[in-house]
C-alpha cells in the first residue's frame, strides 16, 4: 500500500509519492492521501507553494497500480477508480496556490496524468514520460489525454496516447509538457530557485491569476470581478507602494 509523505518548510509544502517496490505506482490509498492533501492546502493559507515529487533522483510514478484496479468490476472501476480519481485530480488542479511537479525519473500512465494537473513541471535530464495504457487494453482515464492536448496540441497528445511512445526530457520540453529541464546534479538548486520565485509574488494575485487560467468561468465577467477583488486587497497596496518606491514588494 502506498502513501504520500508531507514535509512543511516555511511557506512550502512538499508532498512525496511513496510506494516502495512499485516505483510509486498510485493505488487507492494514495488517492485518498491526495484528497487529504488538497483539504490541508485549502485550509492553510500559509502554504504558498506545493511541490509534488517522487523518489529523489528516481521514479516520479510508474502509473496507476494495475494490481489494485484489475480485480474491480467494470461498474466499480468506472465509479470508484476513474470517477473518484478524476474528482480528486480536478480538485488538485484547481488548488489556490501554485503547484510544481518535480520529475526526476519515470513518469508514466496515471503518474503522468497527475503531473499534468500541476501548474508547472520541472524535469531532470533522466526523466521519461509515457502513456502505456492502450497497450494493455486501457485508456488514460484520469483525463491525461485532454490535458496533454491542451498543453502540447491534439496531434501530439494522440501520438503519445495511441502509440505509447516514450518521451525523453528534451522531447518533453520541446512539446511543452515540461517547463524546464536541468542536469540531475543541478536539479535541486533549480527547483529551490523556482519555488523561491513563486513564494515572492502576491499570494492573492497568484490565486486569482491561476483561477483565470485553470478555472471554468465566463472570462470577461470573471476578470472584472477578480480585478476589483485584487485592487481592493492589501497585496495590491503593498505592490503599488513598492513599485512607486522602486523596490521589490514583500508579500
Amino acid at each position: 500500500m502506498g502513501t504520500i509523505k508531507l514535509a512543511r518548510r516555511g511557506q512550502v509544502l512538499e508532498a512525496t509519492l511513496e510506494h516502495p517496490g512499485k516505483a510509486n505506482a498510485i493505488d487507492r490509498a494514495m488517492l485518498a492521501k491526495l484528497d487529504e492533501l488538497v483539504e490541508r492546502v485549502q485550509a492553510d493559507s500559509g502554504i504558498r507553494v506545493l511541490v509534488l515529487r517522487g523518489t529523489p533522483g528516481g521514479s516520479f510514478s510508474a502509473g496507476a497500480d494495475v494490481r489494485d484496479w484489475a480485480p474491480l468490476s467494470p461498474e466499480e472501476f468506472g465509479r470508484d477508480w476513474i470517477a473518484q480519481g478524476n474528482r480528486i485530480f480536478r480538485r488538485f488542479e484547481q488548488l489556490r496556490c501554485p503547484t510544481v511537479a518535480a520529475i526526476e525519473g519515470a513518469c508514466f500512465g496515471g503518474g503522468l496524468e497527475l503531473a499534468l494537473c500541476a501548474d508547472l513541471r520541472l524535469a531532470s535530464e533522466p526523466a521519461r514520460f509515457r502513456f502505456p495504457e492502450t497497450g494493455i487494453g486501457a485508456i488514460p482515464g484520469w483525463e491525461g489525454g485532454p490535458r496533454l492536448a491542451r498543453i502540447a496540441g491534439r496531434g501530439r497528445a494522440l501520438e503519445a496516447v495511441l502509440t505509447g511512445r516514450e518521451l525523453d526530457a528534451a522531447t518533453a520540453l520541446q512539446w511543452g509538457l515540461v517547463n524546464a529541464v536541468h542536469p540531475a546534479e543541478r536539479f535541486a538548486a533549480a527547483l529551490a530557485a523556482l519555488v523561491e520565485q513563486l513564494c515572492a509574488v502576491s499570494p492573492r494575485a497568484a490565486a486569482l491569476a491561476k483561477q483565470a487560467i485553470v478555472g471554468e468561468h465566463e472570462s470577461e465577467s470573471f476578470h472584472a470581478r477578480a480585478g476589483r477583488e485584487i485592487k481592493a486587497s492589501a497585496d495590491a497596496e503593498t505592490g503599488l507602494r513598492a513599485f512607486f518606491d522602486k523596490r521589490p514588494a514583500r508579500f
